[in-house]
């Protein structure tokens, strides 16, 4: 499953005509006995348009950076400044990372609106 903001899933097709192959659809995984149903996770995943389109893809983890920064912020303590915490350095750090996150996602938004509005992308539609 893509982890990261703008990783998607892709499907390729079977180049047709084929001697060698039947080029009709059937979906293979490979599934360990500790870990079944994967053909199932592999359709459901496929099936989400935010693991194959990379709009929905930016805008799902658009949100998902803002909530955590949101929870951030409302769970603050007023004097957790002042007496500090013993995970005061690695929250920031985190907290740091995912600013730095959101604001890639911003800017891959921004260029994909861009492109979507460009002329050629217009003739095309």
């Amino acid at each position: 499953m893509p982890t990261r903001h703008g990783a998607l899933l892709k499907t390729l097709p079977v180049h047709e005509p084929n001697d060698i192959y039947d080029t009709t659809f059937q979906l293979f995984t490979l599934q360990s006995p500790f870990r079944m149903n994967k053909t199932a996770h592999a359709i459901e995943l496929l099936s989400d348009n935010r693991f194959v389109d990379l709009g929905a893809n930016l805008r799902y983890f658009r949100e998902k950076y803002d909530a955590i920064l949101a929870s951030r912020n409302e769970s603050r303590d007023a004097l957790a400044s002042v007496r500090g915490t013993p995970d005061r350095r690695v929250a920031r750090l985190h907290y740091d990372y995912i600013k730095k996150q959101l604001a890639e996602v911003e800017s891959m938004l921004n260029r994909l609106s861009k492109l979507e509005n460009s002329p050629a992308a217009q003739t095309t539609q």
